[in-house]
């Protein structure tokens, strides 16, 4: 006759997890747990490009706000801290992008708010003015000094002062407009010539010193001489 055999309780439990990790079961981690939740954790918008922009006075630039499906255009409000300085370029107010225009040098923040989570994305603008060009480049003038731009001459003596015209420019001689600072010091040598040309004569009145500019009066270009009387 044979003798059963019986399990021990700790035979048993070995078996039964022998059984649950061969069918694929595992005990979840604490740290899935976390995992899971960052998951599911809804999302928000975020901000398209750099927080800070510098942009030029009278430019049209664009914001842009990353958004998830979720959330609708009709759902975000953009607004503007200091209107004089950047506006609105249209009539919009609620999209994921819109258009600026800047009015006049300062800074301001611009926002755009989720109103369904409050959630708020700021830009930073500031706008500058155009940079004046002080002397145009050699390859824009139309017109320069013929000779140098210091003279000297004596008093009762005669002076002819020229200008020379760059070719394919189309500057025309009354274009050419003189003007005298001190005319005590020196002085047109005969005005019913006029005082459009590119050349012009004068003479020194008294010892001094002065200057003599001729502007081309199409683009404001100026050239300038100075001129010591003795």
């Amino acid at each position: 006759m044979r003798k059963r055999r019986y399990l021990f309780p700790g035979m048993a439990v070995v078996l039964l997890f022998t059984i649950l990790f061969a069918a694929g079961y595992t005990t979840p981690a604490i740290g899935n747990v976390n995992t899971v939740q960052a998951a599911t954790k809804k999302k928000d918008i975020s901000r398209e490009g750099k927080k800070k922009r510098s942009i030029i006075k009278g430019k049209i630039f664009e914001l842009e706000v990353d958004k998830p499906e979720s959330v609708k255009d009709k759902n975000l409000t953009w607004s503007i801290k200091d209107s004089s300085i950047v506006t609105f370029a249209g009539k919009e107010r609620h999209d994921d992008d819109i258009k600026f225009k800047a009015l006049k040098a300062g800074t301001t923040k611009i926002t755009c708010r989720n109103t369904k989570t409050d959630k708020k994305i700021s830009f930073k603008i500031t706008v500058k003015n155009v940079k004046k060009t002080t002397k145009a480049s050699s390859q824009n003038k139309t017109i320069c000094a013929k000779g140098s731009l210091k003279r000297s001459i004596r008093v009762n003596g005669e002076l002819e002062l020229e200008v020379k015209k760059t070719k394919g420019k189309g500057v025309k001689d009354r274009q050419l407009k003189w003007t005298v600072e001190d005319s005590s010091v020196l002085a047109f040598e005969d005005m019913d010539d006029g005082i459009y040309d590119d050349e012009m004569e004068f003479v020194g009145i008294k010892p001094g010193k002065t200057t003599v500019t001729c502007t081309n009066t199409a683009n404001k270009e100026k050239v300038t001489f100075t001129i010591i009387v003795k």
